[in-house]
């Protein structure tokens, strides 16, 4: 990029996003002339608002597509550039990019194993993909996980995969009824800190109900407040594998209490096991995690240490 090019940062999760415009906000040169959403970009624009999964999914992507026949060439992206853009359905794409010039730099950071939504391999409009013209350079080094922790994924992380950190701590595996995932996955973390863990080391997430301190958060429609909290890292994190995508904590404990689409499971799954830097814990049903995750996981977490946390009570 140069001097004077106007570029657009995007992604489509929260606290991504909230990270991306931390990270810029002390910037004096080329900072980003947008960070954030695409739907919020949009609506910078001049897309009304709205509401309902159609309105995000097709009308807003559609009202932007058309608002953007008239951009000025000042009013134009000059580089896109998408983080987890495999959450990006293709009119998304179509609609982003015609809001850019169009000799534009475009460059899109993804992981189609990761697909969670389910957007990545649906067709556009006319059948083709809005990227397809791109060249593909695959990134092949895994650097945020230790060695043991990126063996429990290998299997869902494609032949695009070299583990490139140290061999770390051995896993931690929770067995539980599912039911009783979210009470157990909260002793993990009162033991955690009782060894020595900061508390804001820590992220529990969850693969389908909320832990009741995310759902306080949901429930006051207080989204702004849940992520300045996580940013601020100064305390034990409560999300959901979904919301989580692109972030990271030193401790994971992931607490699989459940799917809501079981076909959509492993994507889950490879997210919330490839969040953590150093320490990995995998709290659940072995007859769930193997119906969900396959053989290969099965086999992985079977080299993982069993743990059982101590409760209060058996202290």
């Amino acid at each position: 990029m140069q001097a004077g090019q106007a570029c657009g940062l995007f992604s489509y999760n929260k606290g991504l996003s909230q990270y991306l415009q931390d990270r810029v906000s002390g910037w004096h040169h080329l900072k980003p002339a947008f960070t954030g959403e695409f739907h919020d970009y949009a609506r910078r624009l001049g897309v009304p608002d709205g509401k309902g999964s159609s309105y995000f999914e097709e009308e807003l992507p559609q009202l932007l597509k058309d608002l953007a026949v008239d951009l000025q060439p000042n009013q134009r992206l000059d580089a896109v550039i998408v983080d987890e853009a495999q959450d990006f359905a293709p009119l998304w794409w179509e609609a982003l990019l015609a809001t850019s010039t169009d000799d534009a730099e475009i460059y899109a950071f993804l992981d189609d194993h990761q697909d969670v939504y389910r957007r990545w391999g649906s067709p556009s409009t006319d059948g083709s993909s809005p990227l397809e013209d791109l060249v593909t350079i695959h990134i092949d080094e895994n650097l945020r996980n230790t060695r043991k922790i990126a063996e429990t994924f290998k299997s869902f992380a494609g032949e695009h995969f070299t583990p490139r950190g140290s061999t770390g701590l051995p896993v931690r595996r929770v067995q539980c009824a599912t039911e009783d995932d979210l009470d157990v996955a909260g002793d993990c973390i009162d033991a955690l800190i009782e060894e020595g863990w900061a508390n804001n080391q820590i992220a529990m997430l969850t693969t389908k109900d909320r832990h009741p301190i995310h759902q306080g958060y949901f429930d006051r429609e207080a989204t702004a407040e849940y992520w300045r909290e996580f940013h601020a890292n100064e305390s034990e994190f409560y999300g959901h594998v979904l919301g989580f995508k692109g972030l990271e904590r030193s401790v994971i404990v992931l607490c699989v209490n459940g799917f809501k689409d079981l076909s959509r499971a492993a994507e889950q799954l490879y997210v919330g096991l490839s969040r953590a830097r150093s320490l990995l814990v995998v709290v659940g049903d072995s007859d769930l995690l193997e119906e969900a995750g396959g053989r290969d996981l099965k086999t992985a977490l079977s080299r993982a240490q069993a743990w059982a946390p101590a409760t209060p009570v058996d202290r």
